[in-house]
């Protein structure tokens, strides 16, 4: 299975799915946005269609109307999965200009939100979708990403929409994600792996790297002894080779290599 970019990626359906979405967001939001921004495996080239999410950021104006909220909700829900899944964060410019940790966002949606939006579709729940304010620790992390090597899909230039994220609190946001990670290693065992790498990668080098420029990189500095790991990993993500157990051992010895590492960083 080839890997590809936004620039080289292939007409539909992933080309088409992305578009579209773009169109709806320009429509449901219209002067009100400020961008569509496209961050992840597809902005930085190792998007594989069989395994990989779109992952995007969208800037507005001013927060969304609920109705504006269970509107577009309603489009993921079917717009997602046409192709490949979506992850998709919606922020308001006031609330990340100054930047602040965690940030607050005004929607999120990804597959594993899909069960909950529609059981609130149904019943009724979304109504209160605005009672309280949200924050992730990721999107510091999402942001550093974009402006480094995100792509403006839509609007005004990344650099012009999003600030600058402090790297201790860009190291903060990855490690976090690495330790969430790290106790579902084993069913998630790529994700934790290459994900891993290309932490060790910015903690030590200040790379700012894809999950299959991590693992490719940690070949050329881990220990022989845990190549195995990332060789399945990388060989597995790629499309190359087939989802098959890890063995736990070599797993848990990958884990703790980078644990203990980790620590004294």
């Amino acid at each position: 299975m080839s890997q590809y970019s936004w620039a080289t990626c292939p007409q539909p359906p992933v080309r088409a799915q992305v578009d579209n979405l773009v169109a709806t967001l320009q429509q449901m939001l219209s002067n009100d946005l400020i961008g569509v921004y496209l961050h992840g495996s597809l902005a930085m080239g190792c998007f594989n269609p069989q395994r990989s999410d779109i992952d995007l950021l969208v800037v507005t104006h001013n927060s969304m109307t609920v109705e504006t909220k269970r509107d577009i909700v309603q489009y993921l829900l079917m717009c997602s999965l046409l192709s490949c899944p979506i992850e998709i964060s919606f922020l308001v410019q006031k609330d990340i200009h100054p930047f602040r940790h965690p940030l607050p966002y005004g929607l999120h949606y990804s597959e594993s939100w899909r069960e909950q939006y529609t059981q609130a579709l149904a019943n009724g729940t979304w109504r209160a979708w605005n009672d309280e304010q949200k924050y992730d620790n990721d999107l510091a992390a999402h942001i550093t990403i974009t402006r480094a090597r995100g792509i403006c899909l839509s609007g005004t230039p990344t650099q012009e929409v999003f600030p600058a994220v402090p790297p201790a609190i860009y190291a903060a946001s990855i490690l976090g994600d690495f330790n969430d990670a790290n106790t579902e290693r084993q069913q998630m065992p790529v994700y934790f792996t290459l994900n891993a790498c290309r932490v060790l990668a910015y903690l030590r080098e200040e790379h700012i790297y894809s999950k299959d420029e991590g693992g490719v990189w940690g070949l050329r500095i881990l220990p022989p002894e845990l190549h195995g790991v990332v060789e399945q990993a990388l060989e597995t993500y790629r499309g190359n080779l087939m989802d098959a157990p890890f063995d736990q051992t070599a797993l848990s010895q990958f884990a703790h290599y980078m644990d203990t590492l980790f620590l004294r960083l």
